[in-house]
């Protein structure tokens, strides 16, 4: 499959200069977008007050409940499902751990991992997209 698809983050300045801009895979293309779903509260776009992830709008006190756990895997599946037709044969694990930041103040934090696996709707390839993000209180690995 050619490299048809833009790379994020988009270099504006390429763009003023009518310069051709950096190019991905559709592999790469549907990884940045699954990515940016995950980092996107609900209602943050304007243009899709929809597009984002249940994350953001849980109470990080309720980390390590099941029900919580399950709330966000459904909600991913669900942004996947609407917004990323590329794919197919989605799922998507959701798992929790504790990580110990040391060498800062020795804290504590939770790190979610979300793992998808699914198929590109073009090509029948196997497609796999793995991201990690520290929550309460949120930074991005």
């Amino acid at each position: 499959m050619s490299n048809e698809y833009y790379r994020l983050p988009l270099n504006f300045e390429e763009l003023l200069q009518r310069r051709p801009l950096a190019r991905c895979s559709a592999q790469e293309s549907v990884a940045q977008h699954l990515y940016l779903m995950l980092t996107t509260h609900f209602g943050e776009s304007r243009f899709d007050p929809n597009f984002g992830c249940v994350v953001w709008q849980q109470d990080f006190e309720a980390m390590t409940n099941m029900r919580w756990k399950d709330n966000v895997q459904r909600s991913v599946e669900q942004s996947i499902a609407e917004r990323e037709p590329r794919l197919e044969q989605v799922k998507v694990l959701v798992g929790i751990e504790d990580f110990e930041m040391k060498g800062v103040n020795q804290r504590i934090r939770k790190r979610l991992e979300v793992t998808v696996r699914a198929v590109l709707h073009r090509t029948n390839e196997p497609f796999a997209f793995r991201a990690s993000l520290f929550v309460a209180p949120l930074s991005v690995v």
